[in-house]
């Protein structure tokens, strides 16, 4: 708990030293639930914070287990918008020699923290947050399919959960692009979803080349300008409409 306020009090005097240039994501001290929807509380109504940042998973839970479920149906109310970033779960660490977990498994955590929130219903129960997941949703684009597939498996089980079904859910969601604009990171996301989904990020400051990557590889996508203008800037803007003065 201690640890989430400082780091969302520092990030919000940053914001504040620099009005307009910076908005904030409140981190939550998950899986601590008393503590996290106190922070909700503060982030929101002190701090004045444009969303909360999560992680993927946590201590082996993912996040449309039921536990969590009070943190979200307060994030709903409040009509958040919600960023994932990935991370290696304690079940895979050190799996593979010589290979940094982050390599596989930020992949395929995004792809297991979707599929929770999908089949729990968390998605279809909190349709007023707005959730972004980055580097294009990893591997969940390419295996929309398959996720899609236990709902018709099981649809007695997963339709009181996913009324609209899978892929309603899935194509609601926000992909930023850091890192990813690759042909084959592009080419299953725009089979999933439009430009107005797609959001620029940079992952800065890991990797000396991303940024620089990352716009590269966007322009060579052949999106037509509108497209790009929405991906660069006006649908963070729908998202975060207070910066649309700047």
């Amino acid at each position: 708990r201690a640890v989430s306020r400082e780091v969302n009090e520092y990030s919000t005097r940053v914001a504040q030293d620099h009005p307009g240039r910076f908005g904030t994501f409140a981190a939550l001290p998950l899986p601590d639930i008393e503590g996290s929807l106190r922070e909700i509380e503060y982030a929101y109504d002190t701090l004045k914070v444009d969303g909360i940042t999560l992680l993927t998973s946590y201590d082996n839970r993912w996040p449309g287990e039921k536990e969590f479920a009070p943190v979200f149906d307060e994030l709903n109310r409040r009509k958040a918008v919600v960023f994932f970033h990935p991370t290696t779960p304690d079940c895979c660490l050190n799996l593979i020699t010589n290979l940094p977990d982050s390599a596989i498994e930020f992949l395929f955590d995004t792809v297991r923290a979707v599929t929770s929130l999908l089949y729990s219903g968390t998605f279809s129960r909190c349709a007023d947050t707005r959730f972004i997941f980055c580097h294009n949703g990893s591997a969940v684009p390419l295996l929309k399919d398959r996720i899609s597939s236990r709902w018709a498996m099981d649809r007695a089980l997963f339709e009181p959960l996913v009324p609209n079904g899978p892929l309603h859910e899935l194509r609601k969601l926000y992909f930023e692009c850091a890192g990813s604009t690759f042909p084959e990171c592009f080419l299953p996301l725009l089979q999933l979803v439009s430009a107005k989904n797609i959001l620029v990020g940079t992952d800065y400051p890991w990797g000396r080349l991303t940024i620089q990557q990352t716009l590269k590889g966007l322009l060579e996508q052949g999106f037509s300008p509108a497209e790009l203008r929405a991906i660069e800037r006006e649908n963070a803007l729908s998202l975060f409409p207070r910066f649309s003065g700047g």
